[in-house]
């Protein structure tokens, strides 16, 4: 089954209004958590279950509030800059996987997409988004099932060697066929995705723990300090070390924050 979000997005002055037919129906569905932002990334609609996550009371009480009123600088950098790219690009950023930060020493996994929002000239004045726990989510395409526990088995073993041809076999596929399919589903490689976990997991360890860089490289699945260095500033444009630097005041913060820490857009 596919829900379809139809929304009408109308810019008055400087501030934007908007009016989401059928938008009530997702506080039928507590798993699923809806929220709009306009191009300044100010939240201007978010269902029950997403307000409730964030700790409001209302609705009201969340609109108007961008990311970095949310959440730790470290998080709501990611989040807008991959925002941008969706506005930038005019296309949807579907099935990508995103670490929760969610309860005291709690990381869990949720399903995102996000689409652009259009005015009937093509122009684009923000975004809407979906965000499902990977835990609790049911897939609504068979493909997709087939690939959930591939998913399900790097999050819990990224620490571990990983090869795609072994991936590849848990879905009866060749490597090729389960290449294609893959990038088809979550629009990155499987050797990307991988890579991202742990990339991922190593940024929350940088700055949850007061591991030496070589122990997280280690404990997140890289094979030296050296490569893992070398990926980590190719990806994120900044050494592991300069990293926790620069966040260092955010840890206190890891715990409360609701927030969620999109993988890195290729």
């Amino acid at each position: 089954m596919r829900i379809i979000l139809y929304a009408r997005v109308i810019q008055m002055n400087t501030r934007i209004g908007a009016e989401l037919a059928l938008a009530g129906l997702f506080d039928y569905l507590p798993d699923v958590y809806l929220y709009v932002k306009d191009r300044e990334g100010r939240f201007i609609a978010a269902n029950q279950s997403l307000w409730k996550m964030r700790g409001y009371e209302s609705e009201a009480e969340m609109l108007g509030k961008t990311d970095l009123d949310l959440h730790p600088r470290y998080l709501a950098e990611r989040y807008m800059a991959e925002d941008r790219q969706v506005i930038e690009s005019g296309t949807p950023l579907p099935n990508q996987i995103w670490l929760v930060p969610s309860q005291p020493g709690e990381l869990k996994w949720f399903i995102s997409s996000k689409t652009p929002l259009k005015t009937a000239s093509g122009e684009v004045i923000g975004i809407a988004g979906v965000m499902r726990d990977l835990e609790k989510a049911k897939s609504v395409a068979n493909s997709f099932d087939a690939f959930e526990k591939v998913v399900n088995f790097v999050l819990r073993n990224y620490e571990q060697p990983l090869r795609v041809n072994d991936l590849a076999a848990m879905v009866h596929l060749s490597v090729s066929q389960f290449d294609r399919r893959f990038k088809s589903l979550y629009h990155i490689t499987p050797q990307q995705y991988i890579l991202r976990v742990r990339l991922h997991a190593a940024c929350h360890e940088l700055l949850a723990s007061g591991g030496t860089i070589a122990q997280i490289a280690t404990s997140c699945g890289f094979y030296d300090q050296s490569y893992f260095t070398k990926q980590f500033r190719k990806h994120l444009g900044i050494s592991p070390t300069d990293y926790r630097a620069r966040y260092q005041d955010s840890p206190g913060q890891l715990s409360d924050s609701l927030g969620l820490a999109p993988l890195f857009a290729t």
